[in-house]
């Protein structure tokens, strides 16, 4: 069985990097909004047995909830690796034989590209570890662990690199898939201009255009 995995920090504080042209309220509405953007497109999966947040985090805990996603509730954050970590070992004892961890701020993800990942692991004998990296080729936009714990998480700077060092390290055969929807996260100024040039019918469009913070005629950001 295949889990989906995200991991869901405090989102009250969320995206510094866009503190130059979002205040921390729309900052945080705008995390939520992408979490709900990527539950929705993990709930769609054909491929998927379960899915899970892993956070403490009590508006996602919520949001989860009405979707119907499992919770991995945690009682102290030391950051993604560890979340996700403490993640794989309860999804390993709840018999997972794989995970799959995507980030909450890939908004323009879609089920059929997690469905395309869990297609190519079908095809692979375990141990291996699939990825997607992000845009710059330094983070690590989704990893697939086959078993889930059969690496460490290094996320993080430089987290794709690193992910790939880490396999090495165990001699577990890697493979990476570029994929320009899943590669996209918002969390810089150009990111989420890039984002709204797409014009995607996603939760975290409509509610930039809700907050005022582009006109959808003229994608002109404040």
């Amino acid at each position: 069985m295949t889990f989906g995995i995200v991991p869901v920090k405090d989102l009250s504080k969320a995206k510094d990097r866009l503190s130059s042209v979002l205040p921390q309220k729309h900052r945080t509405t705008l995390a939520y909004a992408m979490l709900e953007d990527v539950l929705t497109a993990l709930k769609s999966s054909k491929l998927l047995d379960r899915i899970f947040i892993v956070t403490m985090d009590s508006h996602a805990i919520e949001i989860a909830k009405s979707m119907e996603i499992e919770i991995i509730l945690e009682t102290e954050q030391n950051g993604e690796s560890s979340s996700v970590d403490f993640a794989a070992e309860k999804c390993k004892e709840m018999g997972a034989d794989s995970i799959l961890v995507i980030p909450g701020d890939t908004p323009l993800i879609r089920s059929d590209d997690i469905d395309f990942i869990l297609e190519k692991e079908a095809k692979l004998s375990s141990p291996v570890v699939i990825m997607v990296p992000a845009r710059d080729e330094m983070g690590t936009n989704a990893i697939l662990r086959k078993p889930p714990d059969i690496i460490a998480s290094r996320f993080g700077q430089d987290s794709y690199k690193k992910h790939i060092n880490e396999a090495k390290m165990k001699n577990v055969p890697c493979k990476t898939y570029r994929n320009p929807r899943m590669a996209l996260d918002i969390d810089e100024p150009q990111d989420l201009e890039e984002f709204v040039s797409q014009k995607s019918d996603t939760k975290t469009y409509k509610e930039l255009i809700n907050l005022g913070i582009f006109n959808s005629d003229t994608d002109a950001t404040s």
